[in-house]
This record gives C-alpha cells, structure tokens and sequence, in this order.
C-alpha cells in the first residue's frame, strides 16, 4: 500500500514539472487560420442538431462595421479563424479536380461513404432501421437503438483492450449478450447485406476513377470503418462498374491497420504508396479526418462539400418531417394498436371519494402497475415450476418491497424473500482479473462517467483514488489516462485483493440468508432497469454456487447488453419513473458493507419523516387496490390476457411520468433520493420552478425533465417527448424563427473581429447566444447598438460537454451601462459590457460562454428583427 502511495506520488511531481513547462494558448493561436481546437463538431448542444454556422465574408481583424449586417446564428471556434476555401470541393468541382493539379498527381484516394459510395437513406443511422425489418433481425427483437448502443459500447471495449479504438462489424455484435454465437454472425450478414440494398455510386466519383485510370493515376480507396477489406470490397463491387471496381488498386480500412484516417492510416498509405506525399491527392465529407489530417503529413487533401448551408438546413427539416408524418398518417385498421382499460369497473365500484393524493397514485396509477406486475410474476414461477424447477424468488431491498407485498397480495400467500443484495456489492465483489475490470469500465455510460465514482466501485482506498486522478487530470484526456493507470499492477492487485474479501462476505450472507442448494433456480425481483445486479452476480457465483440466476423486472432497459435470461414486465429505451421507484422503497438505510460474518451493515435513513409518510399511504392504497381488484375479478369471473395489463401498467406509467396532475406535482414536490449521490448526500426528484429558468436556457424542451416540462405545459412535454423519440435534429432557429441582433467582437488587446449575430428565441422573451472562450482572449458585446434597455438572465462558461464551469455574469465591465441586478441600461448607442478576461490555465479544449438575455426596449426599428420589439 505504502509502495503505491509513493510511486503515485512520483508521477504527480514529475506532471507537475512538465506542466510548469507547458505554454498556454495565446491569441494568436485563436485567430491563426491553422490552429484547430479539438472540438467534435464544435457544437455545444450536441443534441439540438449540426453546428455550422458562416460569418459574413471579408473584412480583416480589426474589420468596422459600416453598414448593417445580416445577423447571424452563432459564433464558432471555426468561424475565430480563416478557412482553406480552396481545399474543398463540390459537386461541379468533381470533373475539373485533376486539371488543378496538373500532372502531379499519382494517387488518387478517395473516400468510401458519403463520397464514392451514398446512401438511399436520410442519415447513416437511418440504415439500422431498414435492418432492424431484416428478417434475421425482427425475429431476434434487434432495434436501431439496440444497434447504435452496441457499436458506442463496441468502441470503448476495444479502447480499453488495446487502444485502437478500431472495431469490427463482430466486435458490434458481441455486446449482444442475450444472443448465441450463431446469432451474431447471422446479424452480421444481414447488416452487410442491408447496406448492399442501401447504397449506390455517387456518378461524379465514378467517371473521375475513369478519367484518373485513363492518365495513369493509381486509385486507392481509404475508409474509416468498421468493415473488413473483403466486406468493403463485397459493397463496392456490387455497385461499381467492373471496370472501375478493377482500376481500384488497394482499400484501406481502419479496422484492418487498427488506427484512424486522423491518427496514423494516411502515413500507411504514403508509405506504401512509394511516391512522395504531395503526389497523393485525397478527397472525402469529413473536414477532419478527410482534409486537416492528411493535410498536415503533407498530403493534397480536398474536403468534400455536396451540400451549401441552406440545403444542408432544408434537408434536416425534411428528415425531421420524416419522422413525423406517421403522426398524421391514418393506419390501417389491422395496424391500429387498440387503448385498453380493463381496471375501470375496479375503479367503478371502489369507494374513491374524496380522491386524496395518495389515491389517484396508489389506487388509480400505481396499483394498476403492481397488479400486472403480480401477474406476469406468478405466471413465470408457475411456468418455471411446471418444467420441473425449484423456484426461489429473491426480492431486492429496498426498492422491491412493494413489489414482494403486491404479489403476496396478489397470490394470497406469502410469496418469496426479502433479501439485501445492492447493485454496487455486486459488481464490486466480480473483479478477479484485468479483464472483469475492463468489463465493468466499457459498460459505464460516458455521461456518467464520474472518475471518483469508478474508483469507489472498484474499491481503491481514497487516498490511492485521489492520486490516479491528480494524475489523470493532467493529462489531455483524463478519462482515458484514468483508465489506463488502473491497468498498473499495484493497482489491479489492490482492486483483486479487495474485491476478493467482499466476495467473501457477500459469500457468507447469501450461503447463511438465502438456503440456496444446488440446481436451484433463483429469480431476482427488482424495479429493473439494466438487471446489473443479475448480471454481475451470474458472473461471480453461478458457477460456484451451482444455481440458474434469473431476472424478472417490472421495468427494463432496451438495450443490447441487457443481463441474460432475464424478462420485464415493460421496455423502456428511457427511464422516468424514480418517482414510482421512490414509493416501492422500504424504509431502511441501504446497505453499506456485510461483516465477517455475513450480516449486512445498514446506512442511515436519509429521507425525510414527512416523505416516508406519504410513502407508507401510497403503499397503502397501491395495495388495496390489488386485493380489491383480485376479489372483483375472481368473484366475476374475469381473466384478462397478459398483454392487455402490460399496455394498461405501461399506460399507467407513462401517463404519470409525463402527464401528472396537479395534486401528483404537489404531492411529490419535495421528495428526494439519495442513489448516486455519495455518503450524507441526497437530491430533490423535480423542481417546477427550475423549468421556468432552464427553459430561458436551454434551445429545446429536449433536455428537461417530464415533471419539469409538465410546469410548462403539455405543448413542452409532448415537444420533448416526440424530439427524444424520433432523434429528430432541430436547431434553435428551427424551433423557433424569432431571433434578436447582437453585436461582438472578439479578439486580444492590439487585434479583434466584429461580428453581428443573431441570438435564438427560446421562452418568455429570452434569448440566447454561445461565444467562445479561450484564456485571455476579451469578448466586447455592443448592447447599446440595438437596445435600450434589456435583461441578462445569465451568463455562464460551458465545455464542450455543455457541463456548466461556472458563472461569469458578475465578471462584467460596463461601458456608459447602468445596471440594477439584471436589468440593464444602455445609455447611448456605444455602450459596451465586456467579458472580463479569465486565465484558466487547466481547461485543455475549447469552452463558451452561453448568453441569455432578453430584450426590454429596442434603440431602433431594426429591418432585420422579426418584430420591432426583438421579442
């Protein structure tokens, strides 16, 4: 332990050492036209859409606005900087492109998808919904975002592996746990042989390998993907003329060289190539990857161009519209799905009245759930049973409690065990080799992923936990420094050492708690979401104790890597019911560590009296209902199908995480949890209030809370919804077309550039803007050109993860500006507030400030604003 804390400490010297020596960015590197900030799509709201947006031609760095300017949308990195104009290349361009270059080149590379090879379908993603009506694919339950998820996983397992971060079509379809060997392989093929049916040669490509071929230029093909030469060869054969597939001498794929066009295939290309890098000519869509990378080896790259700005936006509406017409779309009566509601004469003849809060949740929403729950529970151990099992039903505290009291109240008898397993135990007790640790860390969410967090399940003392992430943090990449560092054998023996005695007194609690014999079949009852639980604990124990370890949820997550042999009464792509969740809960603290003995080590209750309260009278009334329902239907002689319950829990839920009445949202407006957050920590389920202020801020309904929404309207909850459900892309400006001028400039000291953009109208009159940020550099924004009198809701400086890093609104310099808290006083056409410069030596990638801000009284009729008033 001691050898680790020194060795640990080394290496934090020595960065220390090394960071000292480093520069930090200065302003010329911001306006020099070479410097690229690595930023993926420089685009801060990731999810609202794509991130070009172009400053008005002309003009030099200390450029004076004399006439009035189109405003435009949003000031990006990219835009600080010149571009190479004359190293792209459109459609008409195509032809002409060997002539530019005289005789000088030798090679021709080009890129395969979205250059020499398109798609019929709007996105690429698009294409995992063609495959998901594949035969092979429909019958094994495969969806896009089943498809999507694993690819995103797929990536981060092979980066642990080995680094490369290259993958394979196989690698994609091995996260697919729940599916046999056989069955990947015949998904494999069908997604090859759906982008067969999908693509086609774009023509202009196709006669310049002619034209190439004809003056003696080698052709080579240079693709990032995930497909094998022999696949990539398979689809450009089957869609290009025999005479220009055979001009093709080499394909060159990512995963076939285990490295990226952007890291080091082109220098694999140059070198086998053997001509100098100059004589090389390459031609592909992505800027990056296509252009700047191979640009910078020296290499003539062009950066293919098929669409202007304006067709670019029309044709993302459109896609978006694609996504939306089955709204309007009038199905065909087989194809309508019909709306049960089989719990109506229950309500009927129940005495309701008056309706407390605690019974439009537990009887009316609630209870409808667990009733189905209950059903589709008892079905399965008497399935089980019948096929010559010997079922044990294991509850999950604290969150199961309800479910164990619904079936016992369904059943009539008491079904099942109480047991305290959490999820955290489990996963903690599984690391016996390097690989249970690469495991763990590739199945982590990269927007949760927290390093404390990582290494507290993985059971670092703090103190070594502290060192790796001094460490990891500075580095360029933290996460993946992180992780690597966690491969140093100190460290894993510590990992292995302390997983090894959990694991032996989780041992001890299940072997002394549970009666488990060999050839048992135990099914672990849970809320659900991901069945980690199940999982990690099939892994650690099924072989040792001899048992089938199964999973049945009331709710599960639909993804690819869900736990085996596990079944849910719902499928959610999403989860919105800690609500619910929070009301199943018993009240205990959650177990914190077992003794040597076995006997699990309680926490602290960490809600409050109050809540626990309104817990226990919706329990109550969840659970009246179910033997009120029980009595009416047996006595009646009712049964339902399954199916016609799981629609009506899965109504029930659904109207209640995004349709809550008002006396759910005063019910449940102080309620807390404590999951996630660490030792005497605990966080406030919604805030209605919080939606009036996020929705100032954020450009969609996407990113709020169905609770918080539900303050706003439907219109928001819905709008939300829909966006999240389809991925449709939509900016700011497509949400809504009202926007409000702002003049800035950005620059250093001796040096600027102005520019006039428009801010987007998101709620209530406010409007908002990013601008970028880099140390040092002075933001000047010219409010008294177009306002009197306005208010700055705020002003905060985000990273690329749009993760808030703080809030500069008070780091404002006013220029003839009279300020009384927000509100602002413009008091001639000149006034200035000013960014204060930030020295923030620490941030290693680009950030931006995000400015809200709504207008009060306009200095002027403006043309260019919608409405005279900018609102």
């Amino acid at each position: 332990m001691q050898l680790i804390l020194e060795r640990l400490a080394a290496k934090i010297t020595q960065a220390d050492t090394d960071q000292k020596s480093a520069e930090g960015l200065r302003i010329e590197e911001v306006l020099d036209p070479d410097f690229v900030p690595d930023i993926p799509g420089d685009d801060v709201y990731q999810f609202i859409g794509h991130s070009d947006a172009m400053f008005p031609d002309g003009g030099s760095l200390t450029e004076k606005v004399n006439k009035r300017q189109k405003p435009e949308d949003r000031l990006l990195w990219r835009d600080v900087r010149d571009t190479h104009h004359n190293a792209q290349i459109k459609v008409h361009d195509i032809p002409h492109v060997l002539d530019r270059f005289e005789d000088s080149v030798k090679v021709l590379s080009l890129d395969c998808f979205d250059t020499l090879l398109w798609r019929k379908t709007a996105t690429p993603r698009d294409v995992f919904a063609v495959l998901a009506d594949n035969p092979v694919a429909r019958r094994l339950g495969v969806t896009p975002h089943q498809r999507i998820s694993a690819e995103a996983r797929a990536y981060r397992a092979k980066s642990l592996e080995n680094g490369s971060g290259e993958i394979d079509i196989r690698d994609i379809y091995r996260s697919f746990t729940s599916l046999s060997g056989e069955e990947r392989k015949l998904l494999a093929e069908a997604e090859i042989r759906t982008e067969m049916n999908v693509c086609f040669a774009f023509s202009p490509y196709v006669e310049l390998i002619r034209l190439a071929h004809a003056r003696g230029i080698k052709i080579i093909v240079v693709s990032d993907t995930y497909l094998r030469e022999d696949e990539l060869r398979r689809l450009l054969a089957r869609h290009l003329p025999a005479d220009v597939m055979q001009a093709i001498s080499k394909i060159y794929c990512s995963v076939d060289y285990g490295t990226s066009k952007r890291h080091a295939l082109f220098q694999i290309v140059i070198k086998e190539s053997g001509v100098p890098a100059s004589h090389l000519l390459h031609i592909g869509d992505n800027d990056v990857a296509d252009a700047q990378a191979p640009r910078k080896l020296g290499i003539r790259a062009l950066h293919f161009l098929p669409f202007d700005h304006e067709i670019e936006g029309f044709l993302r509406l459109q896609n978006a519209a694609s996504s939306l017409i089955s709204l309007e779309q009038a199905a065909p009566e087989a194809g309508i799905l019909p709306r049960y509601s089989p719990f109506r004469p229950i309500f009927a003849v129940a005495n309701l009245q008056p309706y407390a809060p605690e019974t439009v949740i537990g009887y009316m929403s609630f209870g409808p759930v667990l009733y189905a729950y209950a059903r589709f529970l008892m079905d399965e151990v008497e399935a089980l049973q019948q096929q010559g099992k010997r079922v044990k039903v294991l509850f999950l505290l604290r969150d199961a409690y309800l479910l164990s009291a619904a079936c016992e109240a369904y059943a009539r008898k008491p079904v099942g065990k109480l047991v305290r397993i959490r999820k955290f135990f489990a996963v903690a007790a599984s690391f016996k080799t390097r690989a249970d640790v690469d495991y763990y860390i590739s199945g982590i969410d990269p927007a949760y992923d927290n390093l404390h967090s990582t290494a507290k399940q993985l059971l670092l003392p703090p103190e070594v936990a502290e060192l790796l992430i001094r460490i990891a943090h500075q580095s360029e990449e933290p996460k993946t420094t992180f992780h690597q560092l966690l491969h140093d054998d100190d460290v894993l023996e510590l990992i292995f050492k302390n997983s090894f005695a959990l694991r032996a007194r989780l041992m001890r609690y299940m072997s002394n708690e549970l009666e488990l014999k060999e050839g048992d079949t135990i099914i672990l009852a849970d809320i659900g979401y991901n069945g980690k639980t199940q999982e990690y604990l099939v892994r650690t124990f099924k072989e040792e104790l001899k048992v089938d370890i199964l999973g049945r949820y009331l709710i599960a997550s639909d993804e690819p890597y869900r736990a085996a042999n596990s079944k849910a009464l719902i499928t959610s792509p999403w989860w919105n019911y800690t609500l619910f969740e929070l009301c199943c809960a018993v009240k205990e603290g959650a177990v914190v560590d077992y003794d040597c003995n076995g006997e699990p080590v309680l926490g602290d209750v960490k809600q409050s009296e109050k809540q626990y309260e309104k817990v226990d009278n919706v329990q109550a009334e969840c659970l009246r209902f179910i033997k009120e329902a029980t009595t009416f239907f047996t006595e009646a002689g009712v049964t339902h199908e399954y199916s016609i319950l799981q629609r009506a829990a899965h109504a029930s839920l659904f109207r209640h995480a995004y349709m809550p009445i008002e006396a759910e949202l005063e019910y449940f407006k102080e309620f807390q949890h404590d999951k996630f957050m660490g030792p005497n920590r605990k966080k406030t389920v919604y805030h209605l209030e919080s939606g009036w202020e996020n929705v100032r801020c954020l450009p969609s309904p996407y990113r709020l809370g169905a609770y918080e929404t539900r303050s706003l309207g439907l219109d928001f909850t819905f709008s939300g919804l829909v966006q999240r459900s389809f991925a449709i892309d939509l900016d700011p400006e497509d949400m809504d077309v009202r926007f409000s001028p702002l003049k800035v400039s950005v620059g250093g000291t001796h040096e600027s550039k102005v520019f006039v953009l428009r801010a987007h109208h998101l709620h209530d009159g406010y409007f908002s803007i990013m601008l970028p940020f880099v140390s040092g550099v002075i933001v000047k924004m010219f409010l008294g050109e177009h306002y009197k009198w306005l208010q700055i809701g705020n002003i905060q400086l985000l990273n690329s993860a749009r993760s808030v890093c703080g809030n500069v609104s008070v780091s404002l310099d006013l220029e003839e500006i009279d300020r009384e808290g927000e509100i602002y006083r413009c008091l001639s056409q000149a006034s200035v507030a000013t960014i204060r410069p930030i020295d923030v030596q620490q941030f290693k990638a680009p950030h931006y400030y995000h400015v809200s801000f709504r207008p009060l009284v306009s200095r002027a009729f403006d043309p260019l604003c919608p409405k005279h008033r900018c609102q």
